[in-house]
């Protein structure tokens, strides 16, 4: 019997929750949290509060410069 058994992979943790940031717009999890670290707190929180609302990166980002007052 072997005494050292296969380790279980562990998937990786997203650093903002253990849910994916908007599904299918970004390839990965990775890409998806660090875009979210790219943003200011306040708007990271808008952002992660409204995720329902995106279907691409760019309603994202039209959002974000909504917010700024960019458009």
């Amino acid at each position: 019997m072997d005494p050292i058994g296969p380790i279980p992979s562990i998937p990786p943790v997203s650093m903002f929750g253990n849910y994916a940031f908007a599904p299918g717009v970004f390839p990965t999890d990775k890409d998806g949290d660090d875009f979210l670290a790219s943003l200011d707190s306040d708007t990271r929180d808008y952002v992660i509060k409204h995720t329902d609302q995106f279907r691409s990166k760019e309603d994202i980002i039209e959002c974000i410069n909504r917010l700024h007052g960019q458009r």
